[in-house]
């Protein structure tokens, strides 16, 4: 299966990790509450300084700062982004995350079939995190072909630049399956003409193209029918 490549997020897939409760923290520090759903609807699987901004714009934290140029802005939303890092890094340390054992298995059984693998999160927390985790002998950082985690602004950006070192690197790649779940991470992965696979842990995810609730349910072949759908095989 060396036409197929898998781009994967991390938090909420791979790992459970603790970034909703750090915003949530961070939030309430400034003066400001965000619950389950205003998470998962502007914060779940942005970059680190878009999901900030987007929790300072909406909860009225700019005005509450009297932070009204851009200059003054900007200056707000490094100081409340960072200090979420902080928590969430913080955290970290303190092993306030679980792993997914059953993506692994499955991340596992796809490099057996011949299958690469890209870790694309919009995080940059993703690898450092990716390290801690151990798998064997070895890290979950290291189960990776390509790892572009934090290195674009946007998720959309992450996910083609994932594609793009795919490419680069193993030149029989055909076939992108971008594995998330949360719905801008899908509507990314297909406005990049990529196949999605929506793990509907939390959040329904019916624009994918196939969805699941548990990792063990999904096999390679799953990837195999996708593609022979697409091309008329079936």
């Amino acid at each position: 299966m060396k036409e197929i490549a898998l781009i994967w997020d991390f938090d909420g897939v791979l790992v459970f990790t603790p970034h909703e409760e750090a915003w949530k923290r961070a939030a309430r520090h400034y003066g400001a509450d965000i619950d389950h759903e205003f998470y998962v609807a502007y914060v779940s699987g942005k970059p680190r300084y878009e999901g900030a901004h987007k929790i300072l714009e909406l909860k009225g934290i700019y005005e509450k700062y009297n932070a009204r140029s851009e200059e003054e802005r900007k200056e707000l939303l490094h100081e409340f982004a960072e200090f979420k890092n902080r928590i969430v890094n913080e955290m970290f340390e303190r092993e306030e995350y679980k792993v997914n054992w059953n993506a692994i298995l499955f991340l596992q059984n796809a490099k057996k079939a011949g299958i690469k693998n890209a870790l694309a999160s919009a995080s940059k927390n993703a690898t450092k995190l990716a390290k801690k985790v151990k798998i064997g002998e070895k890290t979950l950082a290291d189960l990776f072909d390509v790892n572009v985690s934090g290195m674009a602004p946007t998720k959309k950006e992450v996910f083609k630049l994932a594609m793009e070192e795919l490419r680069r690197n193993f030149s029989d790649i055909k076939f992108f399956f971008v594995i998330e779940d949360a719905p801008a991470g899908i509507q990314a992965g297909k406005e990049l003409g990529a196949f999605t696979l929506g793990y509907e842990r939390e959040a329904k995810l019916n624009s994918a193209d196939l969805t699941f609730d548990d990792f063990a349910k999904l096999t390679t072949k799953n990837l195999q029918q996708l593609i022979e759908i697409k091309e008329g095989k079936v």
